[in-house]
């Protein structure tokens, strides 16, 4: 049975740090690496990538039997269809984009449970339920104690309102999405090296703190054991590191590195230069390794 207990909150109160990851490709095996190596949830976009309901509900499968809890981001807090097919496929939370203020999340949680605490319409007919029509009551009580919303302040606006979305009952966590919010500041792809995203960083975590909503973040692209403790220290208490698509192009500029570096000066065999690393100062140097001739076709 599903929503027996809320496996990241549940984490929490014992004073454990949970680790997700956030997941674009849709791919079952990569989400049974994740499950393997020590992953504790995965977070499943479907703003940005090209996941359906149909494979969200494979993958949410997935995550189960590999011991992950899954969340999923979805398109739209105010569409009702999203939220609730969402949690549908066993989802223990969904993650809600671009929050202005606490009318955006009471449009979710509306969709989100049952009543007498939302208006989401029944049907037992569905994996969250297990299927189960003699035991569908019993379900929706515990999707209403053990589901919960996760914002993200992303915008100056969930900045500006942000004591009233941590105040929320159904809000025991939020992502602070540092990128989009530098953007919309004028501070471009600074993340939190922006003067006024650090400020609103720290007013985050303060109001967060206040309200006992844990605020989910870390290194996100280069998730080294000195950035973890930093991102401790400031108050975060949920660590989601890495993204799958973005983890691999990192593996791979890594290892395309590695050899250039490998080959450089010993023989006459020579790599092709190294493309340009997709990532900021954040990550290592390129390779200097150049081609010592030209070979005719």
């Amino acid at each position: 049975m599903f929503y027996e207990g809320n496996k990241v909150l549940t984490m929490l109160e014992q004073k454990k740090i949970p680790l997700g990851i956030q997941c674009f490709t849709g791919n079952t095996e990569l989400v049974e690496v994740m499950g393997a190596t020590g992953f504790d949830f995965v977070m499943f976009d479907c703003v940005h990538s090209g996941n359906d309901v149909r494979a969200m509900e494979e993958l949410v499968r997935t995550a189960t039997w590999s011991g992950m809890a899954s969340y999923i981001r979805v398109p739209d807090p105010h569409n009702e269809t999203d939220v609730t097919r969402a949690l549908e496929t066993g989802a223990e939370g969904v993650v809600l984009p671009e929050i202005h203020s606490v009318d955006d999340i009471n449009a979710a949680a509306k969709a989100a449970y049952f009543y007498p605490k939302g208006d989401r319409s029944i049907c037992p007919s569905t994996r969250s339920a297990n299927y189960n029509f003699r035991r569908f009551v019993e379900f929706t009580e515990r999707n209403n104690r053990v589901v919960t919303l996760v914002p993200e302040i992303e915008n100056p606006d969930g900045v500006a309102h942000i004591e009233e979305i941590c105040a929320h009952p159904d809000v025991h966590m939020l992502i602070f999405g540092q990128g989009d919010l530098a953007f919309s500041r004028g501070e471009g792809t600074a993340m939190d090296k922006g003067a006024q995203t650090a400020v609103d960083y720290q007013t985050v975590l303060r109001v967060a703190k206040k309200h006992n909503v844990a605020v989910i973040g870390g290194p996100v692209l280069t998730p080294t054991a000195e950035a973890c403790r930093r991102a401790l220290q400031d108050g975060v208490t949920v660590f989601c590191l890495g993204l799958d698509s973005m983890a691999f192009r990192s593996w791979c500029e890594d290892t395309v590195r590695a050899l250039a570096d490998g080959v450089e000066g010993v023989s006459e065999w020579t790599r092709l230069p190294v493309p340009e690393s997709g990532f900021t100062e954040d990550r290592p140097v390129q390779s200097r390794a150049v081609p010592k001739a030209t070979h005719a076709a």
